[in-house]
């Protein structure tokens, strides 16, 4: 699996990793005045446009032993589905309507399956000679990726529009496309935003191109050059207290409520970390407001030993 893949690859963080690394590069641009460009690529219903006779084909460049393309493709060829009314079938029992592309969201295999029939693309971004180099002599960082989620990085909009000549290539050819609504391109001269007409590209719709007061949500985070900790530290906030407030007002017991804080509200704030540099202060006076609602549902007494919500004898907060 490529490295630059961070979906599917064994001892990766997940998202972490490229957050970590576009965050990087961002503060580079912005210190060192660089020129920059970046774009966001997303495809149109990805899972379900991967053909089978690509999976197939993948599995056979990476030298994948025989025998499991062979039991994939009887897998798969028996997926399919009858179209049902009230309960009624529309159609005759026998007829069933073939797939013959897509994977199954859920099914173990298909995560990876699907890593495997974009990482091609990695390998051709890759050996394209452009990218953008964080330091003299270091090493040239042409694209991210996590699973469909790819953002491309060049120095100059020559060097994009190869990559992107690329990406749109690869596409064509294996029958997936691009979801250009969701797409977005962003150019940076001397650190600064550059107002700029949409890449033209011979395709029906042009991408849309970032001014300075725009902003992409790539991987959770709204970014423009980098990411505006300020205002992602406000709305992520917010979307903590929102989800705080539907636990806390809804009929689940104490031991529930506890797990519902743990596995559902906390993760909104510990995905940021490390990504944002949040201050000593800033969780403390988290701290401090989340006890303050408790209080107000009455499910923290003002005068109770606070430690003993964090405790695993205790609430287990």
């Amino acid at each position: 699996m490529s490295r630059a893949q961070n979906g599917c690859r064994g001892g990766g963080r997940g998202t972490k990793e490229p957050l970590l690394i576009d965050a990087v590069i961002g503060k580079v641009v912005k210190r060192n005045r660089r020129n920059f460009s970046a774009a966001w690529i997303d495809y149109k219903k990805a899972f379900d446009s991967v053909p089978h006779t690509w999976l197939k084909r993948v599995l056979e460049v990476y030298k994948v032993d025989c025998t499991v393309p062979d039991v994939l493709g009887q897998y798969m060829g028996q997926w399919s589905i009858i179209i049902c009314h009230l309960g009624a079938r529309m159609t005759a029992a026998e007829n069933h309507i073939r797939i013959r592309m897509g994977i199954l969201q859920g099914n173990c295999l298909s995560p990876i399956s699907f890593c495997l029939s974009l990482n091609p693309l990695s390998t051709l971004l890759g050996g394209s000679g452009r990218g953008f180099q964080l330091r003299k002599g270091g090493i040239k960082v042409t694209h991210l990726f996590y699973m469909d989620d790819l953002k491309l990085f060049a120095s100059s909009r020559s060097h994009l529009m190869e990559l992107l000549n690329i990406t749109r290539d690869f596409s064509n050819s294996i029958k997936m496309e691009l979801g250009m609504g969701k797409c977005a391109v962003l150019h940076v001269e001397r650190g600064r935003v550059a107002n700029s007409e949409g890449i033209d590209l011979p395709i029906p719709i042009n991408m849309r191109t970032l001014s300075e007061a725009e902003t992409y949500r790539y991987l959770g985070m709204s970014q423009n050059i980098g990411v505006d900790e300020a205002d992602m530290k406000q709305s992520v906030c917010d979307l903590f207290y929102a989800h705080l407030t539907k636990v806390l007002n809804s009929l689940l017991s104490g031991v529930n409520k506890t797990q519902a804080y743990n596995g559902w509200i906390m993760p909104v704030l510990t995905y940021t970390f490390v990504i944002l540099r949040w201050t000593l202060t800033e969780p403390n006076a988290l701290d401090r407001k989340v006890r303050t609602v408790m209080t107000s549902h009455r499910k923290h007494h003002p005068r109770s030993l606070v430690i003993r919500l964090y405790l695993h004898g205790g609430r287990g907060f």
